[in-house]
């Protein structure tokens, strides 16, 4: 071959006898072509800005991103590689607070930081940190995030995943480790606390002597954590059961007619209510022009019971409980409303989509805004003969604005419904 390129139309070097144009010149302009570059990660940008706030000095940053995670992993849910193992969470953190409660003179402080330190020690491994990781970088990649949601969402993933680039951190120096931590042992605790709450209540009336000692011991033992013995207890005893059940139908009674009163405030929020409106519209309209057949009536009611179950998720469920739960502590409420929010709150927390239909279908209130400029927000879309996802855009962002970022969540689902299910306002709206 001749060290210099020879024209398109010479003899190829090579000896075939044929023109180079025809034979090596495609060749020889791949192997000098320039390899090609490789497309850029999808989330590069997102993920410099996390490690930008990694390595920033002020720590204020840090700990707001790490904040801001909390509130989007309590969001998200109990989704798999998002929290710890759920059954080895609770036979841990139950153990632990057993033992915790026989130790004298620790406070509460020390006690939560050694609850913590003994969870993230035992169930942060290098396998789940790979697997949080992972699961926070494709909750960056759901559509609709603002970019302080996709740098928090980055910033965990790159601490889930800096054990295993510098084999050097330790499971309780992690912070993101302590923010599931704190995110899960909030679950827990509000799933058993409610569970005693109940208990208590039946018992409230009795004098401690009056508790047989197998009560008296399964009480003990929920309180530290230990469920299985109060619920094996609850169900040995017939009359205990009988009890509860007519005591949760006279309270159930007591909250739907509370719920017709003309005075009783809504008891959702703006998010929810706008929420319930895309999701229940369709089947609440069937509802108004049922078919005259049986069948077609109970399948009309069928659809919509199970869209208000739907609708109704966990993280809905919890935010009415705790507005309930802390409306009954509220001192400047009064006997009746506090008792009433007591009633409430357990009500719906055993019945949640019948006593949210039951609110939906009889309440005569509205539910209000925050602000004004929430209030003027929500008359403008209720204004409107028809909702899209961008028309609910401008009150997310006044929700993000004033800090509501689980509010915001909840209009940012309301917009991805919107996309599958145009919802058309009538007038009767």
């Amino acid at each position: 071959m001749s060290p210099s390129k020879p024209g398109r139309n010479d003899p190829c070097p090579c000896g075939s006898g044929k023109k180079y144009k025809a034979c090596h010149a495609a060749e020889d302009r791949a192997k000098a072509a320039p390899p090609p570059t490789a497309p850029a990660h999808p989330l590069k940008q997102d993920l410099e800005g996390a490690m930008a706030l990694l390595g920033d000095a002020d720590v204020s940053r840090l700990s707001q991103a790490l904040e801001h995670l909390g509130v989007l992993l309590q969001a998200a849910g109990a989704q798999p590689g998002l929290r710890y193992d759920d059954k080895a969470f609770s036979d841990h953190v139950g153990q632990a607070l057993a033992k915790l409660a026989a130790q004298e003179g620790l406070d509460a402080m020390q006690a939560r930081n050694s609850l913590r330190v003994g969870v993230v020690r035992e169930l942060g491994t290098r396998s789940f940190q790979e697997k949080l990781g992972a699961g926070l970088l494709a909750q960056v990649a759901k559509g609709g995030r603002t970019p302080e949601e996709r740098r928090a969402l980055c910033v965990g993933a790159l601490l889930a995943t800096a054990a295993k680039k510098t084999g050097k951190v330790r499971p309780e120096d992690n912070p993101v480790l302590d923010v599931v931590f704190d995110v899960q042992f909030r679950e827990w605790s509000q799933k058993h606390a409610e569970v005693v709450r109940k208990y208590e209540s039946l018992i409230a009336d009795m004098e401690p002597e009056a508790l047989t000692p197998e009560a008296a011991e399964a009480l003990r033992k929920a309180e530290a954590g230990e469920l299985d013995a109060l619920v094996k207890h609850v169900q040995a005893d017939p009359a205990l059961v009988e009890r509860i059940s007519r005591e949760a139908k006279e309270r159930a009674q007591r909250v739907e007619a509370k719920l017709r009163d003309p005075a009783t405030p809504s008891v959702f929020s703006p998010e929810e209510e706008l929420w319930l409106t895309c999701v229940l519209w369709e089947p609440l309209r069937a509802m108004k022009s049922q078919p005259k057949d049986p069948e077609g009536r109970r399948q009309v009611i069928a659809g919509l019971l199970r869209a208000v179950k739907g609708a109704v998720d966990p993280e809905f469920l919890e935010g009415m409980l705790e507005r309930m739960r802390a409306g009954a502590k509220d001192p400047a409420a009064d006997e009746p409303t506090r008792e009433w929010l007591t009633d409430a709150a357990i009500a719906f927390e055993a019945e949640p989509a019948r006593l949210v239909l039951a609110a939906l279908l009889t309440a005569r209130q509205e539910a209000r805004g925050r602000s004004a400029e929430e209030m003027v927000a929500l008359a403008d879309l209720k204004a409107l003969p028809a909702w899209t996802p961008e028309q609910l855009e401008p009150y997310r962002q006044l929700l993000e604005k004033e800090g509501r970022a689980e509010g915001a969540w909840r209009i940012r689902r309301a917009q991805d419904w919107l996309r599958e299910h145009p919802v058309q306002l009538d007038a009767e709206a």
